[in-house]
Formats: structure tokens, sequence, C-alpha cells
């Protein structure tokens, strides 16, 4: 009776296990991109009925690079996944859902983002671990530098951004 019940609490511990991989959030992958021309950011807030903003996305709209990340860095405006190039069919957009972050830009009469001594004029607000997250991805992509994310295929609809840095 005593391993019958072991096996039960086993058997039990494994799907729970199961339940939790199943149910959770798919595995991410890394991948490397370089900001620049061709490579574009959309930022969306979203607001309660009071007009405060309650959430921000963004997408990061690039071209997919013809060689992986681990072949050599992507050129301008292209990402890559680290181990392998995009599949026919990948969504060519990264995307960052957070809560904690608003953002400030300052855009020309001719559609350009202005800049002056401090630099570019599109900053994500405030602190926070998303402001953070926020700024290094457009950083990288206005500045035209390396930057690395882990992200996974959300349906085929876009690459859902899950981690940062290498």
């Amino acid at each position: 009776m005593k391993n019958k019940c072991i096996i039960a609490v086993a058997l039990f511990a494994a799907l729970l296990c199961l339940a939790g991989t199943s149910f959770g959030e798919p595995p991410s992958f890394p991948m490397v991109c370089r900001g620049g021309p061709g490579m574009r950011i959309m930022i969306a807030h979203d607001v309660d009925s009071d007009g405060n903003p309650t959430a921000t996305s963004m997408w990061i709209y690039f071209k997919a690079a013809a060689r992986p990340g681990s072949a050599g860095q992507p050129g301008p405006g292209e990402c890559t996944w680290k181990e392998h190039t995009l599949k026919s069919g990948e969504p060519s957009s990264l995307f960052m859902h957070a809560t904690h972050l608003e953002f400030a830009v300052q855009v020309e009469s001719d559609g350009r983002i202005s800049h002056d001594a401090s630099g570019i004029r599109m900053n994500p607000e405030g602190n926070s671990d998303d402001a953070q997250k926020a700024r290094y991805l457009t950083e990288g992509v206005l500045k035209g530098e390396v930057f690395y994310v882990k992200a996974y295929n959300a349906g085929g609809r876009v690459l859902v951004v899950t981690g940062f840095g290498d």
C-alpha cells in the first residue's frame, strides 16, 4: 500500500510539472540585432478611462539577416537567431509589453526625431526595469548599435521579447 501511495504521489508530481511547462510561456531563444536603416519602432500606450497610461506596447520591425548570429553580426536594420536564420514565415518584428513605461518623443516638422546636445529625443521615461529595457532597445535601433534579446515566436504574429543582453 505504501508503494502505491509513493507511485501515485510521483505520478501526480510529474503531471504537475508537465502542466506547468505546457501552459507557461514558450521557451525563448537568443537573437542578435543591429539597429539602423530599415529598422523602425512603433509605440502604443494603453490608457484608462481618465486618459492615464496603464501599459505600453513596443514593436521593432526589422529585416531578416541572411546568416545566423553565430556566423557574425547582422547588417544594419537586421535581426537573426543566434544559432540559425529566421525560417520562412517567421515574423520580422519584436514585441515588448510593459506596465511601467512611458515615452517622451520630440518630432520635427519633416517627421525626423529631434536631436540636441543630449542626443536623440526619444526617451523611455523613468528608472523602472521596463524603462531600462526599452532604453536598451531604442538606443540600439536609433544609434545603429548591436543589441541582444531572447524571444519566442507567438504563433507567427510577433517575436515576443522575454530577455535582454547577450
